[in-house]
This record gives structure tokens, sequence and C-alpha cells, in this order.
């Protein structure tokens, strides 16, 4: 049997037993011939090899009314050793053939005195239950959600959400003092960046990942003076991980000492801390270091009989283990007969991507991020291409069967709940199968038109086990870009943290672009008005002109019209009498505003007529003005034209008085 098969058969062991020490496990399993079954029986019921050697089985016993845990010793002869655990105390040890009672009968009911703020509640659970379900119950009493409870006065060693209530060894009676992480200014963070705008505040999301591979995210609300080592020690007290067991990334070469406004770290980014339990690929090396040659060569031929007849061989890799795959994992070999994600005869992008939505959900049990059932042209119109408002980035996930890390990302990334929520949430997702030369070709063609050709080259130059592979493609003034290259080998939680990262630098620009759209939007407005303000005073003058023109032209018109019948009135009109003619009269005309006397003689069969003529030929136009006698006072202008002179009576002189309109 092959190296790999025999981690796997460890692996497997260890998780059934909870077994922790290699060397003992390995001793168990080489007992029993590495058949899997026989030796989690042999575990389960208190036997090793099936002589009288002492079993280092995990032994429960009732000590003054508390259980304590026992066997963790890996050493079969019970000496002390260096794999002894400092908080594992020795009870004793169960003889070959003797069974492990651990039936519920024996389990204790403790009673929790729960305190929170001025209320107090009672909870009883049993022993055998785990602290989540602890905290399920206090949810129930104090109505604080489980994600948010801190107990306070728990200061034993670091414990999670699956230990059982019965490892941490407690009383029948315990008080405990709860305290809401958001009181503490600390809530769980919703995958929705917001800023601070109080310069006092240093907002912070710490990516917590537990021993069992458990992603949980916390948004911290700080100070800026408040240094690493208090960032670890409240994450202590959150997260139940040890100082001295932490392992970050992100803290950017900062040290204990620092205080946050001294570092490289912004406000609203992301670290992440890891138990020391779960650093990538911790218990795969370990393994391999620990496997004696015999026990990687000893009974080949019974090893052969454990292999499968599948036709994808892939090395099982727990959660908690999916790191950086080293390069001696077990390759993955596609058989002609499986279905891929995408065939090439498949030219239809819509329906290529509803098959390979089909074919995902039928090997993985879970459909995956939700798909973007369209060319990647409408991919990116849909995400960077929308409205400012509700653009969002473009998430590409190339899928390669033939890639070491294909099945594995798949199963423990895209389909966990976290990554497809995030997903839904913040991106736009759309995917493509490049196993085959035709829809690789296909791809690169696609990304060199839609993103371009530097995106096109980094992908064509990309070995088969660098897949699968998450593009990360944003918009920066109005340019696409390559934001980032997730590579099938990344951790559950890096990914996340990749895809966090990605899109708060993303949310930045894009409200960076929004602020200039708004500065734009205003300036533009501001041009408009400008332009409509002077649109209109122009059209205003223009209209004045236009009037002043038209005015111009009638006054030019009105003088040309006086003019004409000046002259045509001048023409009409009879010579003045002499002095001494008979049958005459004389006027006398009085001009309004002291203009003066027009004094003229008319023949007394002349008729009103004649006179108006004469006041037309001195510029007083016939309705412009009244012409009023002074006793009987009447106005000519009223009268009958053709009457004369001797009719009206106006002989042998008038005075007449002539008024304008």
């Amino acid at each position: 049997m092959s190296e790999e098969p025999r981690e796997q058969i460890l692996s497997d062991f260890q998780d059934c037993t909870g077994l922790e020490n290699m060397e003992e496990c390995i001793q168990i399993l080489q007992q029993h011939e590495w058949n899997l079954i026989e030796a989690i029986q042999a575990v389960h019921e208190g036997i090793g090899d099936g002589n009288d050697h002492e079993s280092t089985v995990p032994v429960y016993q009732t000590i003054d009314d508390q259980m304590v845990l026992t066997g963790h010793n890996p050493s079969i002869t019970r000496q002390p050793n260096s794999y002894d655990s400092d908080d594992v105390e020795i009870i004793g040890t169960v003889s070959a053939g003797a069974r492990l009672q651990t039936t519920s009968d024996s389990a204790r009911n403790l009673h929790f005195q729960v305190e929170y703020h001025d209320q107090t509640e009672h909870v009883h659970i049993s022993e055998n239950e785990t602290v989540h379900k602890l905290r399920e119950k206090v949810a129930e009493k104090v109505s604080v959600p489980v994600h948010q409870q801190d107990f306070l006065n728990w200061k034993m060693k670091s414990f999670d959400e699956r230990t059982k209530l019965r490892d941490l060894r407690l009383p029948l009676e315990n008080i405990i003092k709860l305290s809401s992480i958001r009181d503490d200014s600390a809530q769980i963070y919703n995958h929705t960046t917001t800023s601070s705008h109080n310069s006092g505040e240093f907002p912070l999301t710490v990516l917590c990942e537990d021993k069992f591979g458990s992603t949980v995210p916390y948004k911290l609300l700080l100070e800026p003076y408040t240094t690493i080592l208090e960032i670890k020690k409240h994450m202590e007290n959150l997260a139940r991980i040890p100082i001295h067991q932490q392992l970050w990334q992100g803290l950017l070469g900062a040290t204990d000492s620092d205080a946050l406004r001294q570092t490289q770290i912004v406000q609203n980014g992301t670290l992440v801390v890891r138990h020391s339990g779960t650093s990538p690929n911790q218990k795969l090396s370990t393994t391999r270091q620990n496997l004696s040659p015999s026990a990687s060569t000893k009974n080949h031929d019974d090893d052969e009989n454990m292999d499968t007849d599948h036709d994808i061989i892939v090395e099982d890799i727990e959660d908690n283990d999916i790191g950086v795959l080293p390069s001696t994992t077990s390759t993955t070999t596609v058989s002609e007969g499986r279905e891929p994600l995408i065939p090439d005869e498949f030219t239809d992008e819509v329906f290529a991507l509803q098959h390979f939505s089909s074919v995902f959900q039928s090997r993985y049990g879970s459909s995956g991020p939700i798909l973007h059932m369209g060319s990647l042209d409408q991919a990116l119109q849909e995400s960077l291409y929308a409205s400012i408002h509700s653009r969002r980035p473009l998430a590409i996930y190339l899928h390669n069967d033939q890639s070491i890390c294909a099945n594995v990302f798949c199963a423990q990334v895209l389909a966990l709940d976290s990554t497809i929520e995030y997903l839904a949430n913040n991106y736009v997702f759309w995917a493509w199968d490049v196993t085959s030369d035709v829809n690789r070709t296909r791809l690169l063609e696609t990304l060199r038109r839609c993103v371009g050709n530097q995106c096109a080259q980094r992908v064509g130059c990309m070995e088969k086990n660098d897949f699968p592979l998450l593009l990360i493609v944003t918009r920066s003034r109005g340019l696409l870009e390559l934001n980032s290259i997730i590579e099938g080998k990344s951790t559950p939680s890096e990914v996340l943290l990749n895809l966090i990262q990605s899109h708060d630098s993303f949310e930045q620009q894009r409200l960076h672009d929004m602020d200039e759209e708004l500065m734009r939007e205003k300036r533009e407005n501001l041009k408009r008005e400008q332009e409509d303000e002077y649109e209109q005073s122009r059209r205003a003058d223009l209209a004045k002109q236009q009037a002043r023109e038209q005015e111009e032209r009638e006054s030019k018109l009105r003088i040309e019209q006086r003019s004409q019948q000046q002259q045509e009135s001048k023409a009409r009109l009879p010579d003045e009498p002499d002095e001494s003619e008979k049958n005459i009269t004389r006027l006398k005309i009085r001009l309004p505003n002291d203009e003066g006397i027009l004094m003229r003689r008319f023949r007394l069969q002349d008729n009103l007529q004649v006179l108006f003529d004469y006041l037309t030929s001195e510029g007083r136009m016939l309705g412009e003005y009244k012409l009023l006698t002074t006793f009987p006072k009447r106005d000519l202008t009223t009268l009958n034209s053709t009457d004369t002179f001797e009719q009206l009576k106006l002989y042998p002189q008038e005075q007449l008085i002539l008024e304008s309109l």
C-alpha cells in the first residue's frame, strides 16, 4: 500500500477515536494490520492487539464529583515522556478485555447560574452536551445570540464550541458571568464593510479559524493606540485560543508592543488568527514525519486490497487540513467516462453553464455559488458596467479536472455556505471549465476580448496544478483590472479573506468613483445651469435686439409714412388766400406743451379736411390729437370732414386748441 492511503487511514482513525498522539495511533493501527474498522472497534472496546498489554484508550472515571479525562498519554508502557500533556491527569489504565464505561447512565447533570447585567437565569444540562449546546440554552434564557456570548469567568485552557462539558472538568454547580460581544464593541462580521467616521475609532475584522477548520469572523471596534498584544488578549477571551497558540496573518510585520496607529494595518482591514493546531499542512507533514519505513511498506498485498475501484483517486483531506497542498499529494486522474462540467460540444454559453451547475451539484452535493447564466460580456455588464450604486466585482471561476486540487477546492471551498453566501451578496459569479484544450482556447479568446490581453496571458501561463483559479476582476477609472488570482491550493479562510479584501478594495474604489461621479455630475449640472442661463440671457438679448430693430423699423416706417402723408397733404392743400380776399376766415391754433401757435387763412367754402391736411403738413397726424373750439366747445375731429367752415360757423376768425392724445 502506498504512503498516502495510510495517511488517510491514520487521519480517519484519529477523527473516529479522538486520539491525538500520532505515535500511539500508528502503533494501534499496526497491531491490527492497518485495518481501520478493527482498530476503531478495539479502541472503543478497550482492546489493543488482543494480548495483556495495557491500552491507552481514553478512560472516564468519577472522582470527587468531577469527570476527568484520561488516556492521552502516548506511551503504551505508561512511562512519562515528552509527549505527555501538561493539562491531562493520568488516573489509571484499562487492561485487555475490559470495556469502557461511558454510557449516559453515568453522565452528570450540571447546573449553571447565568448572570447577565441585572438578570439571573438557571440552566440545567448534561455534561455529555457540548459548549455550543450550553450556549444555545443560555440564549433561550437571556436572548443573547450564541455567537455573541462571552463567558467572562471561564479561565480554563482553550476550548471550542465542540468541546464536551465533561472534558472541562466542571463541578455540579457553576456560575457564568455572561457578557455580550456586542457590548464589548465587538460583533460578528456580516460581510458588509462599514467605514468609521470617528477618527478616534479603529474598526478591524478578525477571521478566527478554530482547530476544526470552522471560520468565525469578528468585527472589533478598537482605539488607535491599542497594541497588537492587547488584540491577541482580546481574541484569547473571545475565541478561547491562548496567545502562545495563536498564528496570525496580515499583521504586516507589526510586533506585540506596536500600537495600531504605528503599524501598516489600515482601518476596516482584515486579519486572520488560526489555532496553531490548524496551520496549513500541519497534520499531513506531521504524519509523514512519524510514519516509519516499516509502516509504509508492511503488508503491501493487504494494502492493495484496500484500494478503491473508483475512476477518480483523490486524497480525502479533513476540513481543517485544506491548506497549500504539497507536491507529494496524490494526483487526481480523470477517467474518460467521467462527465465534464462543460463538454466541448457546448457552444451556447447559457446551456454550458446550466450543465456546469447540474454536474457540479451531482458531484459535490451542493449547487455551489449562484452562477450568472450568460456570456462573460453579459456578466461584465451586470457587474462592473452597472450603475455606480449597484456595481459589484466579477469573480470568474476556472475549473480543471486534471488538477490535484480540483475536487478539494470545489467540495470544501465553493460548496461552503459562508463562501456561497458571501459571493452571492457581494460578487457576480461566472464559471468555465478549461479541462479540455478546446474550452481552454475558447476561454482565453473570451478573456482577451472582454477583459484584456494581460489577463488572458496570465491565465494562459498557468500550469495544470495551479487550477482551480478564482479571478477577481474589478474596474477602476473606467478600466478593467485583474485585481487578484486565488489559486485552488488556498484554504477556505484564505479564500474568504482574499474575497473580503478584494471586495473592500473594490468598494473603496467604487465609493471614490461615486464621489468623483457625484462631483462630475455637480460640475456638469453647474455647467448646464450656466449654459442655460447664458442661453436664456442670449435669447433675451436677442429678443431685445430684435424688438429694438423691429421698433426702429416700425419707427422708420412711421416716419416715412408721416413724411409721405405730409407730402400728400401738402400737395392737396390749396394756396392760402390773400389778406384782401373776401369770404375768408382766420384760424388760430394753439399747440400743446407751449409749442407755439399756428395761424392760417382759409376760404369759407373750404371744408374741415383742408384744415386737417394743413395740420398734417405741419406734422400733426389725424388721429393723434383733438381739435377743440372754445365756445361752444366741440372736437372738430369728431365732425364730418366735408363740412365747410361756413357751415360750422368758424368765421371770420376762430381760436382752436390742439390736444395730443
